[in-house]
């Protein structure tokens, strides 16, 4: 998958290889590699998840402070 993928993509992604170990469908030659691909999209989804939060809290650090503003301007 390309760095574009998005966010519902990976953890489809990620789902998926949960589903197989979990049916035991992982050949025993694949399945490190499928353990360490699940560990990279795991610390992705998570590093994407926290960049969201703080863009959240930025936006309404934001908004707070623009009505703070008005109130002063009042």
């Amino acid at each position: 998958m390309t760095q574009n993928t998005n966010y519902e993509e990976k953890f489809k992604e990620l789902q998926d290889i949960i589903d197989k170990l979990d049916r035991q469908e992982t050949p025993i030659d694949e399945l490190a590699e499928k353990v360490k691909r699940g560990t990279a999209l795991i610390k992705e989804l998570n590093h994407k998840l926290k960049a969201v939060e703080k863009d959240v809290r930025d936006a309404f650090k934001e908004l707070e402070e623009l009505d703070l503003d008005k109130e002063k301007d009042e």
